[in-house]
């Protein structure tokens, strides 16, 4: 079998007293679909939160592409191609597809945002996904169905060519 694009070996966390986490070993292999089931208060998103880097686990390796890495927060994640389609999908209600789409990663021309930029490559992502039931990738995140909010936060990692 190929060797695993992210591999954690032997994770801890805790949060106080509660052992959350306890010696976890997880790979993630390119190309695969991988699931993460268990009950409720198992540790899934916990587990999560410590690969996005929103957590940092007590002890543990994080081996990806074969290398030791740290990931210490959410941009050590995303600088090495990880992303993450949360459950409530973290999306801006009163901003539009695109700038949801682009948050915190804004495409600049000098001191000014390159909107033609971000809605091109937004459009070029959600083409890609073949999306149609968006009207307009103006339209405020508020007015989207649940299945289409869904698809936005979805359409978000992989615009990023994410790589978990």
């Amino acid at each position: 079998m190929a060797e695993p694009i992210l591999s954690l070996r032997n994770l801890n966390k805790s949060f106080g007293p509660v052992h959350v986490l306890k010696d976890v070993n997880f790979n993630a292999y390119a190309g695969q679909v991988t699931a993460l089931v268990g009950d409720n208060g198992a540790g899934k998103s916990t587990l999560i939160k410590c690969i996005a880097g929103i957590y940092t686990p007590e002890s543990g390796d994080f081996i990806f592409e074969g290398k030791p890495v740290q990931i210490s927060g959410p941009r050590d994640a995303t600088a090495l191609g990880i992303e993450i389609v949360y459950q409530d999908l973290a999306l801006c209600d009163n901003l539009d597809i695109v700038h949801n789409m682009f948050l915190g990663r804004e495409e600049k021309s000098g001191l000014t945002l390159n909107e033609s930029a971000m809605e091109s490559l937004a459009k070029k992502t959600l083409d890609g996904l073949s999306v149609r039931t968006v009207k307009s990738i103006r339209q405020k995140v508020a007015s989207l169905s649940g299945g289409q909010r869904q698809t936005v936060a979805i359409a978000r990692a992989v615009l990023w060519n994410s790589k978990v």
